[in-house]
């Protein structure tokens, strides 16, 4: 499928970093933070809807996603479409992370982890109304969950109103 003559590389610096990050099945995972880190401290309060928590998977994903780029260039399956929506997966959720981590100050960053975790929670929602599932006992749902976030956020002076739709395409151009 792959033209002859596909050059990539332009891409063999990022192939050899993601096969740097691969280990017996699985990709290296970005360790908790240290206890006495600033990350640890913005996570103090917000239990499991922690930054740290979004960063790992964020970073964990892109990576995946340029793993996938890696592994079908090799197999000389490059397609016109697949290359461009790999690299964008992989953009989008690195450039979660440092939106996250961008925030100018600890309410920033805890806003910003917290609208994400209730958009997740919304399209959590959203499932679960389209596919009739209900969480097993004890569980909660996503509208519950997107309400707790809400309560969580007032408890720590953030106004439930300022927790709107992160968009990917305006992460990365908002500023720190």
């Amino acid at each position: 499928m792959t033209r002859p003559g596909f050059k990539f590389a332009y891409l063999q610096p990022l192939f050899e970093d993601v096969e740097q990050l691969r280990g017996e099945g699985a990709y290296w995972q970005l360790p908790a933070p240290q206890p006495s880190s600033s990350l640890a401290t913005d996570d103090a309060p917000l239990g499991m809807y922690s930054a740290s928590t979004l960063i790992r998977s964020s970073y964990s994903a892109g990576i995946a996603h340029a793993d996938a780029l890696r592994r079908l260039v090799h197999a000389g399956e490059v397609d016109p479409q697949s290359p461009w929506t790999l690299m964008r997966g992989a953009l989008e959720n690195f450039a979660t992370a440092v939106w996250i981590l961008g925030g100018y100050d600890r309410t920033e960053r805890r806003r910003r982890t917290l609208a994400l975790w209730r958009e997740d929670m919304r399209n959590r929602a959203q499932h679960e109304e389209d596919t009739d599932h209900q969480p097993g006992p004890g569980g909660k749902t996503g509208r519950e969950r997107r309400q707790d976030i809400a309560d969580l956020a007032l408890s720590l002076g953030i106004p439930t109103a300022s927790l709107s739709k992160p968009e990917a395409g305006k992460l990365s151009r908002t500023p720190a």
